[in-house]
């Protein structure tokens, strides 16, 4: 890409973020005294469901997704690995629900809709007379070859084939970043603490899964990479009674988080410290890969955490990890 070109693509980017909602916008979103306030100040008027607000959020970020891998061609392969993470969670709900006999009307409704830029078919999962046909949806798509390799060892375990999906979606991030020439350090660092955020977060469900600290440690990306295995397998199997987690996390991590105390705490510590990496991103050299990758960083959190206020606002339900999301997002303080 010539000057001229990464010229124009930083113009369009900062066009975008100014768009990127803030504290005093959620605060006034906050305030909304209903769904259908909520929704009319999101612009999503027609939107008379929690799910349908989220779809609505969702239709904005795909716009986003679309531009930038248009506009930055050279970042396109890490943009659509990014873009994947939410279309793995399609490829999750619906292979749990074939494994298990469901009707589709019990969860075709938590299909998440990515229009044109979705390579899974909905209705091919559906549709389909079995589990076998169904996966036939997922040749030549980035998930055939996961698929394939379910279909071969984990069709009787469909918890297992779940683990292998997300896995291998969160494996082409780092993967991605890795394929970045030396210019690019700055994007492939930002993409690797993503994944690496992923990672902790998996240590931590492991238990909840019914995984051993051993499965678990197995089934991160980067961690096992990185860090000694003990450490590790000492991680996923901490508890409350043995005191704050930070005497377990790889000194590399705590050195660089204040002290925290628990799981929770350590989620939005990284969440925090992941908005911050990101904001500082769109301060560098306007001719990278680190500015774009940021903004779609922070606009999925910014999603994620709007969806979240709209089932609150629509359940009167906070234990929804608003909190957590907030922290990762550009609309906290």
């Amino acid at each position: 890409m010539g000057l001229f070109a990464d010229s124009g693509a930083n113009a369009r980017l900062r066009a975008r973020r100014s768009r990127l909602r803030g504290p005093r916008e959620l605060r006034l979103l906050a305030a909304s005294g209903s769904l259908g306030a909520l929704a009319a100040a999101l612009g999503a008027e027609a939107a008379r469901e929690s799910d349908a607000v989220a779809a609505a959020l969702l239709a904005g970020l795909l716009d986003d997704y679309d531009a930038l891998r248009r506009h930055y061609p050279r970042g396109e392969p890490l943009f659509s690995a990014v873009l994947r993470l939410h279309e793995v969670e399609n490829l999750k709900l619906a292979w749990r629900a074939r494994s298990r006999g469901d009707p589709p009307g019990d969860w075709r409704r938590l299909w998440t809709p990515l229009g044109r830029l979705g390579t899974l078919s909905l209705a091919a999962w559906r549709e389909a007379a079995s589990l076998r046909d169904a996966a036939k949806d997922a040749a030549g798509t980035p998930f055939g070859p996961v698929v394939a390799d379910a279909l071969r060892s984990r069709e009787s375990d469909p918890k297992a084939a779940e683990l292998d999906f997300d896995r291998d979606a969160w494996a082409a991030v780092a993967d991605e970043a890795r394929r970045l020439p030396s210019r690019e350090k700055g994007a492939a660092d930002l993409a690797l603490a993503f994944v690496r955020e992923r990672d902790y977060d998996l240590l931590r469900r492991g238990s909840a899964r019914n995984l051993t600290p051993e499965a678990a440690v197995a089934a991160t990306v980067v961690l096992r990479q990185e860090e000694r295995g003990e450490t590790l397998r000492s991680l996923a199997a901490w508890k409350p009674s043995e005191g704050p987690i930070s005497a377990r996390l790889p000194w590399r991590l705590a050195r660089r988080l204040p002290p925290v105390s628990d799981w929770d705490a350590l989620g939005t510590a990284l969440a925090r410290a992941r908005r911050d990496r990101c904001r500082r991103a769109l301060r560098l050299y306007p001719f990278r890969l680190a500015p774009p990758l940021a903004y779609l960083l922070l606009r999925r959190e910014e999603v994620r955490c709007l969806s979240a206020l709209a089932r609150r606002i629509a359940r009167a339900d906070a234990s929804d990890g608003f909190e957590r999301l907030l922290a990762g997002s550009n609309l906290e303080t």
